[in-house]
């Protein structure tokens, strides 16, 4: 009785069993290393947040510790001046995911936007020079331009909608996006470059064939600055225009002098920050691995 073989990814392309091989190597290193750093950045920030208190010598009724915050999202009979005593905490912690929802909404809108909108001009920086001298003083006058002056100025020209929202972290991650995009993209191999249009590649073939790969660290560098500015160009867009988001409901907290939902949402939002700092490093791990300019390479 003859054996019937069925061939393996391996058997057909042990190159392509080997790079499969190495991202998911790459991505499981990836992980273990980032789910170690949210543990530690948690770990030392709640050591500094209380640390600060004691320093300073804060005034409880201002500054909340981090037992304070637990109370306020866990504790159904906390001490006086916690939380609301009309608000359960089950309360506490809708309000709070609701608000996450919508600052997430606005913050990744702006964040994808901005990415996509500096990722096309620094493609025709590098295709069209001329290009380059004449949009660079308008990112410069937007980055010289405090966010807290130019976040009033879009809602009152925008109004209070999800517009300016995203326009604002449009605008927060526009300017380090961008530089770091056209560094990548600069920094080509020029020998890669001199193969492509040695063998007839024009600008084009060159930017997706070579550029483009050699910006990936780059890009994911702008893409890393860009998750924590976007989270705050939300907030900010938000405290300004109305109620809605984690930014509405720091402002409405401050002004009713609710001083632990402040520290508490604010918690809240830094912890989001660091999470999908830690997220992107994986993704950046995964594509890198596989299509990278050092992919394939031992």
């Amino acid at each position: 009785m003859t054996a019937v073989l069925t061939p393996t990814v391996a058997s057909i392309d042990p190159g392509l069993s080997e790079a499969a091989g190495s991202v998911g190597k790459a991505v499981t290193k990836r992980l273990v290393q980032a789910g170690l750093m949210v543990v530690v950045s948690l770990i030392v920030l709640i050591f500094l947040w209380w640390a600060g208190l004691k320093l300073f010598g804060i005034d409880p009724l201002v500054g909340k510790t981090p037992a304070d915050v637990w109370n306020y999202f866990f504790n159904a009979h906390p001490k006086l001046g916690v939380r609301p005593q009309s608000m359960s905490p089950a309360q506490a912690r809708s309000e709070a995911l609701h608000g996450l929802q919508t600052t997430l909404a606005d913050a990744g809108l702006g964040f994808f936007v901005g990415l996509f909108v500096s990722a096309v001009i620094a493609s025709l920086f590098v295709l069209f020079q001329p290009f380059e001298f004449a949009f660079m003083p308008v990112a410069l006058l937007l980055r010289s331009v405090p966010l807290v002056a130019m976040a009033p100025l879009i809602l009152l020209i925008f109004g209070h909608t999800k517009t300016a929202n995203t326009l604002v972290g449009t605008i927060v991650v526009l300017f380090p996006a961008l530089i770091n995009m056209v560094l990548g993209l600069r920094s080509a191999p020029p020998e890669a470059i001199d193969v492509i249009r040695v063998n007839g590649g024009g600008k084009w073939m060159t930017l997706l064939r070579v550029q483009i790969p050699s910006a990936l660290p780059n890009f994911f560098a702008a893409v890393r600055i860009s998750v924590p500015g976007a989270m705050v160009g939300a907030m900010l867009a938000e405290s300004i225009s109305g109620f809605d988001g984690f930014g509405g409901l720091i402002s409405t907290a401050h002004g009713l002098g609710h001083s632990t939902e402040v520290w508490a949402l604010a918690f809240i939002g830094v912890v989001v920050s660091i999470v999908l700092y830690a997220v992107v490093t994986v993704i950046e791990s995964a594509v890198l691995a596989a299509w990278g300019p050092n992919a394939g390479r031992r």
